[in-house]
């Protein structure tokens, strides 16, 4: 049976590294248990994890009136996690994303994107019914898009993001039994 999930339904949460152990046989929300820095709803998400890509080497002479070829593995790309989070106001995300913001005036903090040194993140996407419950999560990520949509009718801060990780550290999709 195939189940529609909502936006509404879909929670991400977000921290340091260092404050979450993800192993394949982990309960992945629950290591999530204790995740203070940033948790929010999500909408459109989208998980683009590759498989192993297979080239053909083309060889020297024929075989039963085929070219000899062979099929070369190549290692899987990195794994992105990309979608829309619902922030329920500001500053919410910007310190766990863009590391330690710098005081101006002593009334507002500052965040600057693309430093040289890039915050790495665990990241938990958990879409949960109350029936049906599917996770997905990775560690040592980073972010690589960033769009803030400061404005709107809902009344909330919207940002666009993509984050990437390497295959050896992500885990999903897991299902609840």
């Amino acid at each position: 049976m195939v189940n529609i999930f909502f936006a509404k339904e879909a929670t991400v949460k977000i921290d340091a590294t260092a404050d979450v152990t993800i192993s394949a046989s982990t309960v992945l929300d629950t290591a999530f248990a204790a995740a203070t820095a940033m948790t929010t709803q999500m909408k459109d998400v989208s998980i683009d994890g590759k498989m192993v890509t297979a080239n053909m080497i083309n060889l020297l002479g024929t075989t039963s009136s085929f070219q000899n070829q062979e099929i070369e593995e190549v290692p899987p790309e990195m794994v992105e996690i990309s979608g829309t989070l619902i922030l329920p106001g500001d500053e919410v995300s910007e310190a766990e994303l863009f590391g330690t913001g710098t005081a101006a005036g002593g009334t507002h903090t500052t965040y600057r994107m693309g430093k040289a040194t890039v915050t790495k993140i665990a990241m938990l996407v958990n879409v949960d019914d109350g029936t049906d419950e599917v996770n997905f999560a990775g560690n040592l990520g980073i972010i690589t898009e960033y769009a803030v949509k400061a404005t709107g009718a809902d009344g909330h801060f919207e940002v666009s993001f993509k984050a990437a990780f390497l295959p050896v550290n992500f885990y999903g999709p897991q299902f609840k039994d």
